[in-house]
């Protein structure tokens, strides 16, 4: 199977229309988005994990710090093993490939987490196992896109790139505090299923 490579008027292979700069810093933004959802799964927690309407729902999250930290550290836990599976079947799958798995695993991951109904332990394991798979996701995308991105990158300003996607961490973080912050005052429900 022969693939055929786009290219513009002088010849240079481009993606979306793009090369050389221009398809750098496209490259760039895209990654950076990774890292800023990154940041954003790390804090979003801190902001419901304490509310009524959680712990309403949560009841056995209650106020058992054990249980807490559990329910917020197995998001970590699960980027653990995204990553440990990407250093295994990365080069197998390719950088795109695996963006694309991490990224449907994220979705998958969110859509359990949000679904979760009734006040039963069956509901609080749901949100575990939704936070798990989600941070498999993350996991996947964290390890892959920053290696991508160094793929796509002249020697030059590598390492500039990179830590633009790195410093987004922050940013992604500020942003879920903010956004737990202006959700704590909506209803009960959007308190914690909209953040």
């Amino acid at each position: 199977m022969t693939r055929t490579v786009s290219t513009n008027s002088e010849g240079v292979p481009t993606y979306w229309g793009r090369s050389g700069r221009a398809l750098q810093m496209l490259i760039t933004t895209v990654a950076t988005t990774d890292f800023l959802l990154f940041g954003y799964d790390q804090g979003v927690m801190s902001g419901i994990i304490e509310g009524d309407a959680f712990l309403a729902m949560f009841p056995q999250a209650g106020y058992n710090s054990s249980w807490q930290g559990f329910i917020v550290s197995i998001y970590a836990v699960g980027c653990l093993c995204g990553a440990i599976f990407i250093l295994k079947f990365g080069d197998k799958l390719g950088r795109r490939r695996a963006i694309f798995i991490g990224g449907i695993t994220m979705i998958i991951g969110v859509i359990i987490q949000i679904c979760c109904v009734g006040t039963s332990a069956g509901s609080t394991a749901q949100f575990i196992v939704g936070r798990f798979i989600t941070g498999i996701g993350n996991g996947i995308n964290t390890s892959t896109i920053p290696t991508y991105q160094a793929e796509c990158s002249k020697a030059h300003n590598r390492g500039k790139v990179i830590c633009i996607e790195g410093g987004n961490v922050a940013v992604g973080t500020l942003i879920a505090y903010w956004i737990d912050f202006g959700c704590s005052y909506g209803p009960d429900n959007l308190t914690w299923r909209f953040p």
